[in-house]
């Protein structure tokens, strides 16, 4: 038998930045999965009450905007990561594909001041 010793090692830091950006969400999907199953459970009992439909109801919500939280945010941020060029977008306004050195992971960056429109549409962000 063999060992794959990545495996072994567990998750690489670029798998776990990913879960704990897409946190509020799991953690949202886990709520709303709590509602459902009292739901459930609810049924054996006579049926939901207004409370029970209150919390699916809310729970669902919450799933809803996590979920648009997440979209709104780049994919991946590399902090204090030295980030070089290594291709051009696709946009046609001579936007940069940027690869971080220490993680390999990717960026678009759309630039307003080359006329893009998705770097127009970009929330600018406070440093």
């Amino acid at each position: 038998m063999t060992i794959d010793h990545d495996a072994a090692m567990g998750p690489a830091a670029a798998d776990l930045a990913a879960i704990e950006q897409e946190w509020p969400l799991i953690a949202a999907n886990l709520d709303l999965l709590d509602a459902e199953i009292a739901m459930l459970y609810a049924a054996d009992d006579g049926g939901p009450t207004a409370l029970d439909w209150r919390r699916l109801r809310r729970a669902e919500s919450r799933v809803t905007r996590a979920a648009a939280e997440v979209a709104a945010r780049p994919a991946h941020v590399c902090h204090g990561h030295l980030l070089v060029e290594v291709g051009m977008a696709g946009c046609g306004y001579g936007c940069k594909i940027l690869r971080c050195q220490a993680c390999g992971a990717e960026q678009v960056s759309h630039r307003a001041v080359y006329g893009c429109p998705a770097g127009q549409n970009a929330t600018p962000r406070v440093a």
